[in-house]
Parts: C-alpha cells; structure tokens; sequence
C-alpha cells in the first residue's frame, strides 16, 4: 500500500505540473527541459490571450537572460567596491547564479528559435563568465553560423579563445575584426594587454603573442591617423559590452 500510494502522489504531482504549464502557457518541450520528443507549436497564447509565435516567446527569454546578464554584472560591480572578502565573495556568488539563469534563459530562446543568433551569442557569453569557455566557443559559432557579420560575437569567442590558450585562433579573430569592425578590435586590443600583464612567467608562446600584441597596438594607431579609414557600418544591434 505505501508503494500505491507513492505512484499516486507522483501521478498526482505530474498531473499538478501539466495544469501549471497550461495555465502559464508554457510549451511542453521547454517546460520539461527536454530535447527530444514533440515539435513546439506554431503558435501559443500568453496571459492576455495574445497569439505568439516561436520566434516572440523566444525574444521574451532572450530579454529575460539579458534581464539575468545585467544583474550578474552589477553583482560583479558590487564584489569590486566591497569592503570584506566575505561580501565580495558573496556578491560574485550572486553573479554566478545570475549567469547560470541566463544560460537558462537564453538556452530557451534558441530551442524557439534556433535563427536567433543574438541568444547564441549571450548563451555563449553567460558560459564564459562562468568558466566554460569551450561550450561558449560553440555557442559563438553558432551565432556566427547564422549570421557571420555579427562581429560582436568574434570578439567575445577571441576572448574565450585566449583563456584556452588559442592564441593562433585569438590573432585570427583580431585581424577580422581590425579589417571589419575596428571599435571591436580596438576593444579586443584592451583586453590582450590586460592578459599579456596577468602572465608571471610566460612561455615562448606566450612572449612572441606579446611581441605580436605590441607590434599590432602600433599599427591601429597609426593606421587610425589616416584619412582612408572610415567606420563600418553595423547591420546588428550592439549590445551593452560586459568586457573580459
């Protein structure tokens, strides 16, 4: 009898799941955080009885991750100004989970819409920060792979490249976006120098990327003296940088 009793409080349980799910208008293959089984609807309703399609709910989770991203970022502004380890360590505890729930977040709005590069590309952002660096190389790609004029992208994906110590594939992204979108390169730039600073006792792989950091910052300078250079214009919406 207590084993009967067990399988009717999980059936009960689930049947309790279901019920929340359609009241909250949640597709079943997000709600479940499965991959497989059913296709997402075309359409579905939210509270006001509006009809959105698979690509608007997956606009509301990539505001919701960017939503999750910015509190992550003020918590890390916070762990800065803290007066106490302790309080740093906790803000930076706040970040993580921040970034863990924008990976969440923006993970949803690719399964709704796997054309949604800006969601690849801070899937890919909300991994590095929390150490994956090479899941956030893949969701780059990805990024990439849907649209590959989204320079923000290489920008973050060469950042993530550094950290694995892909410096080859780190020169490549620099010279993309030195030719093709020089703000972002100018911004790479910063953070090369600031890692090429954190190396106590680089290898020889490390000191002639050095060199080649301090060679390239003296061409950008003097190439943004000329007057041939004009700035690109973007076809995508830069979001707010969160650096390195």
């Amino acid at each position: 009898m207590p084993r009967q009793n067990t399988i009717m409080d999980r059936r009960a349980w689930f049947a309790l799941i279901l019920a929340v799910c359609a009241l909250l208008s949640v597709p079943w293959a997000v709600a479940a955080g499965s991959g497989g089984g059913g296709s997402l609807p075309s359409t579905t309703y939210d509270q006001n009885k509006r009809a959105l399609t698979p690509e608007q709910l997956s606009e509301k989770a990539f505001k919701a991750g960017i939503k999750q991203r910015d509190r992550a970022l003020k918590q890390e502004a916070k762990a800065t100004k803290a007066k106490s380890e302790k309080a740093a360590n906790k803000a930076l505890a706040r970040a993580q989970k921040a970034y863990q729930k924008a990976i969440e977040k923006q993970g949803e709005a690719l399964r709704l819409d796997p054309q949604n590069y800006r969601a690849a590309n801070e899937l890919g952002f909300a991994l590095r920060k929390t150490g994956d660096f090479r899941k956030a190389v893949g969701a780059y790609n990805f990024a990439l792979k849907v649209n590959p004029n989204f320079h923000e992208a290489t920008e973050y994906r060469a950042e993530a490249f550094l950290a694995l110590g892909l410096l080859e594939e780190t020169k490549r992204s620099y010279m993309v976006l030195f030719r093709e979108d020089r703000p972002l390169a100018d911004q790479l730039m910063v953070s090369f120098k600031k890692w090429v600073e954190q190396q106590e006792n680089p290898t020889t792989a490390e000191q002639e990327f050095a060199t080649w950091v301090v060679e390239r910052e003296k061409i950008a300078e003097i190439s943004a003296d000329l007057s041939w250079h004009t700035p690109r214009t973007r076809n995508w919406v830069h979001a707010p940088s969160a650096g390195g």
